[in-house]
């Protein structure tokens, strides 16, 4: 729903139930849905904001018995006795009426290299919070939540950079290669990336619960022939499968497929789906890595209209004209959603000089919640 309030909404109480009307727009709102609002004196924990009440200790059939609008606040008596005076631009926020400046942009999928390529200079980011630019800290998360990826340039090209980087952002998260993992060229390579082959478009690790959600490299070193990195956008490929092919699409997100990681002495295994909504069909996350995927067999399963669709998805991922490609230099950290953008490389000359990254992930919520912080610091420093 598009954001309409722009004054404040009427009010109508009708059998302990509340009404509320803004232009063409009407929400009737639960009298639990109210009651779980209120935030007065014993209702919540002031320093946490968490209820100090349970469902348990509001009666079942509560309601509401008055209900006004003052001074853009909602004052509702229930049929328990309590009272509370609700903000109603939160209200208006919660039911879709009214822009919440805290949501992070919408995603913005493109089936080409941006024009602009989304890279920042991390000492405008820094490590130390004081003394960040508030503004281009905004911007860059901006620009990550809407693309799917952004190039941090000018960070220390040391071993250990990318924890640090990862504890600004987020929170590290460990898996199986550890907390942080080397990419080098190895002789006994426990995974494809630790070696000099080209990577065809992937995401990483869809065989962990959950699957990572944001994936950072940090080049360290770069100095073999060859080696570039490659990234496209996992959702708009997911778009365009379904605009070509709907049922093929229908059979990636349908199809149930096992994720396995097994190198014997280490194994890892995952189900789920290529391609995932939400029940409101809004785009959630690809698993595309064809080195470890398999569907389960089961009848009336169309293994047909998977295969297929599996192989346009990886024809189209790989397709130069859909990925934009870079060389990362040391000092640059490659920042992606791992749910969303597939990254890759080209193959390299190991005898040429040495290549090595580091890498690590980190969850959505952090960058989620370090873009709501900074929005309420910026709003602060304006209205200060």
């Amino acid at each position: 729903m598009a954001p309409v309030a722009v004054s404040a909404p009427t009010v109508r109480l009708h059998d302990g139930r509340v009404t509320l009307t803004c232009g063409d727009a009407v929400a009737e709102v639960h009298p639990h849905w109210l009651r779980d609002r209120s935030t007065e004196t014993g209702q919540i924990e002031p320093t946490n904001r968490q209820r100090l009440f349970t469902p348990l200790d509001v009666p079942v059939d509560i309601a509401v018995v008055a209900c006004d609008v003052v001074d853009h606040a909602l004052h509702v008596a229930f049929s328990d006795g309590h009272r509370a005076v609700l903000d109603l631009g939160g209200i208006e926020i919660a039911l879709g009426w009214r822009e919440d400046s805290e949501e992070p942009p919408a995603p913005e999928p493109w089936a080409a290299p941006l024009a602009d390529f989304p890279d920042v200079d991390w000492r405008d980011i820094t490590f130390d919070p004081a003394s960040e630019d508030v503004d281009a800290l905004i911007g860059c998360l901006r620009a990550f939540f809407r693309h799917g990826y952004v190039v941090f340039r000018n960070t220390p090209a040391e071993v250990g950079t990318v924890a640090r980087v990862a504890d600004r952002l987020g929170y590290l998260v460990g898996q199986n290669f550890g907390w942080v993992f080397d990419v080098e060229a190895k002789p006994a390579p426990t995974d494809l990336a630790y070696t000099s082959y080209a990577l065809r478009a992937h995401t990483d690790e869809p065989y962990r619960r959950p699957v990572p959600g944001i994936q950072m490299l940090h080049c360290i070193r770069n100095e073999a022939l060859g080696g570039d990195s490659t990234l496209v956008d996992g959702m708009a490929a997911a778009m365009a499968l379904a605009a070509a092919h709907p049922e093929w699409h229908a059979a990636l997100v349908d199809t149930e497929v096992v994720f396995r990681y097994d190198m014997g002495v280490d194994t890892v295994v995952n189900r789920g789906h290529i391609l995932e909504y939400d029940r409101s069909g809004r785009y959630r996350q690809i698993r595309l890595n064809t080195k470890l995927d398999e569907p389960i067999v089961r009848p009336g399963v169309d293994l047909d209209a998977y295969y297929l669709g599996r192989r346009w998805l990886t024809e189209w991922t790989n397709d130069p004209a859909h990925q934009v490609t870079f060389r990362l230099e040391p000092g640059d950290i490659m920042f992606m959603d791992n749910q969303r953008a597939l990254h890759g490389r080209t193959a390299f000359d190991p005898t040429s000089g040495h290549r090595h990254l580091q890498g690590c992930y980190i969850e959505h919520d952090g960058p989620d919640t370090m873009y709501r912080l900074a929005v309420r610091r910026r709003r602060a420093k304006l209205a200060g």
